[in-house]
């Protein structure tokens, strides 16, 4: 899809083009006719329509080999690699719990904190930025920004840092970066040391206060979201006005990450068009290249609730189920994704026309979502949640949501959340916002296992790199083998030399285990051919699988 400035698009055209994408993916035909003008958003190019229901798992018979090529892990998420399988099966799994919040509210500038920001993980220490709740007695701003770093990811601290003056003091922990649910991404060693970090928020200029948005005709009664940049993530300045403003007309949570892998900034932004009868939360995505920063494609929907994310929501006792929004993780081989998904309880939203917008009362949990470009987006195995709601009472038993706050450090995937024990509609004495944490071992979000003796094959494509490493997780005295294999019309045969008696048992738990035959090393392997690896599985998991560079 061609770029453009988002200022260019109108609210219609956005939701027009939303709204055509959901018919196609929903099955109801063509998209709407449209004027010129509109066809970059509302008609969707051949690729879009081919994963039109990205609610849909991927399937062998669809991947060709440029779709691995150059591919180093191989995460089992889906089925898309999958040619034979037998006493195994595709398994999901949540992550873990820390348990107690690993960050509350400073009661001398807030009453709550609010993980609608971002956690990076700079070599040394993670680094967030969160959004604190602003007291009512004037000592805050609704769109406040705040710093706190960690050396070890649980035990936080607010260094002050002599930015922002609130009751007469700087001796605090605020940024001067202004809007609600700021995103903050290190560009690298590469960029500009003055733009090294990049901001993006959203806010309504008259409240935003930022005196270069003021005092220019075309920001200054911009509602929408706002591009900064800094030296250091903490002293911030407005992009080049009028670009400094983009996405108008879109809603109040969005999630901006550096996907540096493909050169981009990637954005996960709410919006609500018309899902069947209503205006549902869903999520679209738009970008832009790292070297073109004001040149944003159009939003494009992404994910939005369908009859099975309705029934699982009647069962659970909810109306309906929406996308309160979603954070994202770029990974060298694909995206994983963070939906907030929001079980929809009650009466229509009593903000709005009555009739059109549902959405007031409820609670929200984290599911998890991937893709392999950023566009089309799959949804995890049973869309089982990855971090559930605590029991009742607890301090995450309400409202869960988590924006761009997952950061990959030594082999563990770090998940930071905000969350109350009450629902959406706040009610007394529940609106006590935290920040917790939650783990993932590296790639371990889904695997492939037997509880005895399984098999499962999958289509590798051409040999490159210098090895093969798995992610596995053995029981009870099992064991994991890998054969290569060359695939034979719909079955395959096995290469001599790399047959599973040939490949040394993998036992234990281990995250990169490395892959050995008797008498042959992967180099040995012919580098132009299709191969096929089929794992043998004893009481094991395999998680994923590695070529080493």
């Amino acid at each position: 899809m061609a770029h453009s400035t988002s200022h260019g698009f109108s609210r219609r055209q956005v939701l027009t083009g939303a709204a055509g994408l959901a018919a196609v993916a929903a099955g109801g035909g063509t998209v709407p006719e449209t004027r010129a003008a509109d066809t970059k958003i509302a008609r969707p190019e051949p690729d879009q329509l081919h994963f039109a229901n990205l609610n849909q798992p991927q399937r062998y018979q669809y991947t060709r080999t440029s779709d691995l090529a150059g591919r180093r892990r191989f995460a089992f998420l889906d089925t898309r690699q999958i040619r034979e399988i037998a006493g195994a099966e595709l398994r999901f799994h949540p992550a873990e719990k820390h348990g107690d919040p690993v960050l509350e509210c400073d009661s001398s500038l807030e009453t709550g904190v609010l993980l609608y920001g971002s956690v990076l993980h700079d070599g040394q220490r993670f680094r967030m930025w969160y959004q604190p709740i602003a007291k009512k007695n004037g000592s805050g701003n609704p769109y406040d920004v705040a710093y706190a770093e960690s050396s070890d990811g649980i035990h936080w601290r607010r260094p002050k840092l002599g930015v922002v003056a609130r009751n007469g003091s700087t001796k605090n922990n605020l940024v001067n970066m202004r809007g609600h649910g700021p995103s903050v991404m290190d560009l690298g060693p590469d960029a500009p040391p003055e733009r090294r970090y990049l901001g993006i928020a959203v806010g309504f200029a008259p409240i935003l206060g930022v005196p270069e948005a003021l005092d220019h005709p075309q920001t200054r009664r911009h509602h929408g979201y706002w591009m900064y940049y800094s030296a250091d993530g903490f002293r911030w300045h407005l992009y080049e006005r009028p670009g400094c403003s983009i996405f108008h007309h879109m809603s109040d949570t969005a999630c901006f990450v550096h996907d540096r892998y493909r050169g981009r900034i990637l954005g996960s932004v709410k919006l609500e068009p018309r899902v069947r009868l209503f205006d549902r939360r869903s999520v679209t995505i738009a970008s832009a290249p790292t070297d073109a920063l004001t040149n944003w494609s159009a939003p494009r929907l992404a994910l939005y609730p369908d009859e099975l994310d309705d029934r699982m929501a009647v069962e659970r006792g909810a109306r309906f189920l929406e996308f309160y929004g979603m954070g994202m993780l770029p990974t060298r081989d694909l995206l994983i994704g963070f939906p907030e998904t929001y079980w929809v309880e009650g009466g229509l939203h009593p903000s709005q026309v009555a009739g059109v917008r549902l959405g007031w009362e409820g609670k929200c949990e984290i599911q998890m979502a991937y893709s392999y470009d950023g566009h089309a987006w799959h949804r995890s195995l049973g869309r089982k949640p990855l971090i559930g709601l605590g029991k009742t009472g607890d301090w995450d038993a309400g409202f869960l949501t988590m924006q761009g706050s997952a950061v990959e450090v030594n082999g563990m995937t770090h998940l930071y959340y905000s969350a109350c024990p009450g629902g959406h509609a706040f009610p007394p004495g529940q609106n006590t916002r935290k920040i917790g944490l939650a783990t993932v071992r590296q790639d371990r979000f889904a695997s492939i296992g037997s509880d005895g003796r399984g098999m499962v094959e999958v289509f590798h494509g051409h040999r490159s790199g210098a090895g093969l490493a798995v992610n596995s997780q053995s029981r009870d005295g099992g064991e994991l083998r890998v054969e290569v294999r060359r695939p034979k019309g719909k079955h395959s045969e096995p290469i001599v030399g790399f047959e599973a008696a040939d490949c040394r048992p993998i036992r234990g738990d281990g995250i990169r285990q490395s892959v050995a035959w008797k008498n042959r090393t992967w180099r040995d392997l012919p580098a132009g051919e299709n191969l096929v690896l089929r794992f043998q599985l004893v009481n094991s998991d395999v998680f994923a699988y590695e070529v080493k560079s």
